[in-house]
């Protein structure tokens, strides 16, 4: 806060604390509701002014950097609104769910309403075609008949006359559906606007009733079971019809709005476990006993229908009949998506993909919002800490200029001043932080590889590893793949550089975690090939072979994809190439064609090669490769050891090439085995 500014403040503060302790002492004194009222008008202007002050002190303090300041405006502009549209969703969701429930239910009640006219229907025509021993029951279902108006036969709790007045609710229902065929309806009438089966019975219970009559027969028929369990089984929600007089019904709120009355019913909100119970038969949740907070019932929605006639004499038993209503989001969503699976599917897909677009392009513009606060705090903070530091007499100071606006207009004149000070010294400077990186990356290159491999019985491995470049693109590695066997895996990425180590290690991950999961080596490849392909960015290729040998019979699978041949070498010196076709991994058309595959047996005392080509591609002084004929012509001879095998290769290798540095990655590794191991460890699951 500005010297001034501050000084003004306090003699603001202080002017008013005296001003109100001057009324205030004059209040005491006189007694005096005047200077009362002034005590208080000066108090509330004291503490105004103190707020004032505390928030300017808060302000210039906690947003003296500019980056504090962006990132508030960011968060006001960008991340409040959002938090505010969620809850409005979130309010419009639940209102959505409101909606659903009361049109579930009063589809189930049209339903059922449509079933007791048809059933009554039916019973009309059986009585007219004098079908003997109609039953006054048929399952929750009672009959009554009349002729010439009195009831002749059915269940003793129907009335003894003709309830006219259902069918005059029938009537007013029919009337109402053809006028919204002919497309007009009957305004402000409620009669022709509003029909519901609701009656009730003798018990008080809420039940439903429809009629049918042909000439002086007709047919009653009414629900005798509980009305409530069967709108639930029909609508997989929790409906409890209540009457105005039940007691678990909450208080109801009337509103006039511009002369029209708005009625807002209680939710009911009270649950027995029994009821808990009887809902979650009908929506059983994904794990039983314990179900998760969004499948609990927790969308609670109230409709209101008319008066309740009783059964008997079509007075009114209670004002209204309300239905509680209360479902939980998954029920209502496959509710609402429940008309085939192609539908559900499509509508999930749709729903995900806009909400994923919509997040997309939310997260992008935070993305550019956060990019340009963090530019503009840090080209901020570089220029302070570079003028900071010139004013202690360091010239050497430089802000790297990559802004094309003004403050990269002001960063290039604060170069300028100090263009000609310890050049020499600051490159050395950058030249041994590159050196120091390029280091530490190839060290986290070394780590990825095996530093020693463990020993394991019936085998001896030995290997050499020899990067062309700082960081190398070939992996080498030794598995345990389950069942007691061993993979061996040799793969040369293309390229060389952080590119080609960056790829290495992605290959190594995911060869190693599959080899893990105990997957086939062919189909270990076909992953990994999906998974170079589907990589975004700069197509690459890699060559792999992977090798599952069996120390417990000799037996080996090798799988080739693109790499050069491994070689057997027998006990007895014999070198036989394996060479199996195959498309490098990444490649286009890659496992499309399956990948080379050879088995074999080893015997006590033979020995497994495998080698990248920088050994076979390496060159003498005049340019000629070492080939495939040298590598097999070398590696001919007793294998006493896999180190003997791999160092009369590299011997000849290095002879032949006079010391030259390798232009290409060198990868070595050698298995020789020394027979069966009883007592091999636990079985597991077979490859995938």
């Amino acid at each position: 806060m500005p010297r001034g500014s501050r000084t003004l403040t306090q003699t603001t503060l202080l002017i008013s604390g005296l001003i109100y302790v001057l009324f205030r002492g004059l209040a005491a004194a006189f007694d005096s509701g005047i200077f009362r009222t002034l005590s208080k008008l000066a108090l509330a202007c004291l503490v105004l002014v103190a707020l004032v002050w505390v928030f300017r002190v808060v302000w210039s303090r906690f947003f003296w950097r500019v980056g504090r300041r962006l990132a508030f405006s960011y968060f006001t502009v960008g991340v409040l609104p959002m938090a505010m549209l969620a809850l409005i969703f979130l309010l419009a969701a639940y209102l959505s769910g409101g909606f659903l429930l009361g049109h579930l239910y009063r589809d189930a009640l049209d339903d059922l309403d449509d079933e007791l006219v048809s059933a009554a229907e039916t019973r009309v025509a059986d009585i007219e075609h004098r079908r003997p021993d109609l039953p006054d029951r048929v399952g929750d279902l009672a009959f009554a008949e009349y002729r010439k108006w009195r009831r002749v036969s059915g269940d003793a709790e129907s009335p003894l006359l003709w309830p006219a007045w259902l069918e005059a609710g029938a009537e007013s229902a029919a009337g109402e559906a053809a006028g919204k065929a002919s497309g007009k309806a009957a305004a402000g009438d409620p009669a022709a606007t509003e029909r519901h089966p609701f009656i009730a019975l003798a018990d008080g219970r809420i039940s439903a009733a429809a009629v049918a009559r042909s000439g002086d027969h007709g047919v009653l028929v009414y629900f005798t079971g509980s009305l409530d369990a069967e709108l639930r089984r029909r609508t997989h929600v929790w409906v409890d019809l209540l009457r105005d007089d039940d007691p678990r019904r909450k208080s109801t709120t009337r509103l006039q709005i511009s002369g029209r009355e708005f009625r807002l019913g209680g939710l009911w909100l009270d649950r027995t476990p029994e009821q808990s119970a009887d809902y979650y038969q009908l929506n059983p949740p994904a794990s039983p006993g314990a179900p998760r907070f969004w499948e609990k019932p927790t969308i609670l929605w109230m409709e209101s229908t008319g008066s309740l006639p009783a059964l008997a004499t079509g007075q009114a038993a209670s004002g209204d009949v309300a239905a509680a209503l209360a479902s939980s989001p998954p029920s209502l969503f496959r509710a609402m998506l429940s008309t085939s699976a192609e539908v559900d599917s499509a509508a999930w897909l749709a729903l995900v993909g806009v909400a994923v677009l919509f997040a997309e392009i939310y997260l992008v513009a935070a993305g550019v919002a956060i990019f340009m606060i963090f530019g503009l705090s840090r080209a901020v903070n570089r220029l302070s800490q570079a003028t900071e530091a010139i004013a202690h007499g360091d010239f050497s100071t430089r802000i790297p200029v990559r802004r094309k606006d003004q403050l990269g207009d002001l960063q290039r004149s604060f170069n300028s001043m100090s263009e000609h000070l310890q050049e020499l010294v600051q490159t050395a400077a950058q030249k041994e932080a590159l050196d120091k990186e390029l280091a530490l990356a190839r060290q986290v290159q070394q780590d990825l590889l095996p530093t020693a491999i463990a020993d394991r019985p019936g085998v001896e491995f030995s290997t050499y590893f020899e990067p062309s470049a700082a960081i190398g693109g070939d992996y080498f590695d030794i598995l345990a793949a389950g069942d007691g066997r061993v993979a061996v895996v040799v793969a040369d990425v293309a390229g060389h550089g952080l590119a080609a180590g960056l790829r290495m290690a992605l290959v190594k991950s995911a060869l190693t975690l599959l080899v893990e999961d105990r997957f086939a080596a062919p189909a270990i490849l076909a992953r990994l090939h999906r998974l170079l392909r589907n990589k975004p960015g700069e197509r690459s290729f890699v060559t792999a072979s992977l090798s599952l040998f069996d120390p417990a019979t000799g037996s080996f699978e090798l799988t080739n994809a693109g790499h050069p041949p491994a070689y057997l070498v027998r006990a007895g010196g014999e070198v036989e190439e394996i060479l199996v076709p195959g498309l490098p991994l990444g490649a286009l058309g890659g496992i499309s064609a399956p990948p080379g595959e050879a088995r074999g047996t080893l015997a006590p005392g033979d020995a497994l090669v495998w080698l990248s080509d920088g050994l076979i591609e390496c060159v003498d002084a005049v340019g000629e490769q070492f080939g495939y004929d040298r590598v097999r012509q070398h590696l001919a001879g007793v294998p006493t050891s896999a180190a003997h095998v791999r160092d009369r290769l590299l011997n000849s290798i290095r002879h032949y090439t006079g010391g030259l540095p390798a232009d290409d990655d060198r990868t070595l590794v050698v298995m020789v085995y020394r027979g069966a191991v009883e007592g091999r460890g636990a079985v597991g699951a077979s490859p995938r």
